[in-house]
């Protein structure tokens, strides 16, 4: 028979090993943060392809211009929703911002004893100065889809009009502005994930 204090040892160490593993799942990762932001864009991407298609299709029918509509709306939405202040993206970026400045001061204060660590000092603050970069990107397209949210919400009564009233050229072209100011959030998602990937790169380990 095993010795009691040893299966109590093993058990310890078992369940310290477990509780490192758990720590370290819940630490901050750039690489996670980097696949939730690329995977936003690349939703968004996807939900453009064939667009235009779609809103000429929709040019003798309400209901296809309808559901075109909603379609963009959610697609807003989605982007809106995954850069929300209570958003894992958001969440995920404020630790890693946190944990870069932490390791930043650390490694400052060690290069006041030794010189040698002023260039990981430095570096820290390299990542710092691009991950804050990040953060005001995701901040400004959280505004400028919540702009974009409302304001198709807010024509989507005007558009469907013309379509009653036969105007359907009117319809196309108030869907194509929508279309537009899609493209042009999907193109600044793209900066985003170009940034991100950018952090990622950085020679330094979390």
């Amino acid at each position: 028979m095993k010795n009691p204090s040893a299966l109590l040892l093993a058990g310890l160490l078992a369940l310290a090993g477990t509780a490192g593993l758990a720590q370290t799942a819940d630490q901050p990762d750039m690489g996670r943060l980097f696949e939730k932001v690329n995977a936003v864009a690349t939703q968004l991407q996807e939900n453009l392809n064939g667009l235009e298609a779609s809103i000429q299709a929709s040019r003798d029918s309400i209901e296809k211009g309808g559901e075109v509509l909603d379609a963009m709306l959610e697609s807003v939405r989605r982007v809106h929703a995954s850069m929300a202040e209570d958003s894992e993206i958001w969440t995920e970026l404020d630790a890693l911002l946190k944990l870069w400045e932490e390791r930043r001061k650390e490694t400052l204060a060690k290069s006041e004893s030794n010189p040698a660590f002023q260039p990981i000092a430095q570096a820290w603050q390299g990542r710092l100065d691009t991950g804050r970069q990040l953060r005001n990107q995701i901040s400004t397209e959280r505004a400028n889809s919540l702009a974009l949210m409302r304001a198709i919400e807010s024509d989507r009564d005007i558009v469907l009009a013309y379509y009653e009233l036969g105007q359907a050229d009117k319809a196309i072209e108030n869907l194509q502005k929508v279309s537009a100011n899609l493209t042009s959030l999907n193109e600044n998602m793209q900066v985003i994930v170009k940034t991100a990937s950018d952090v990622q790169r950085m020679p330094i380990a979390q």
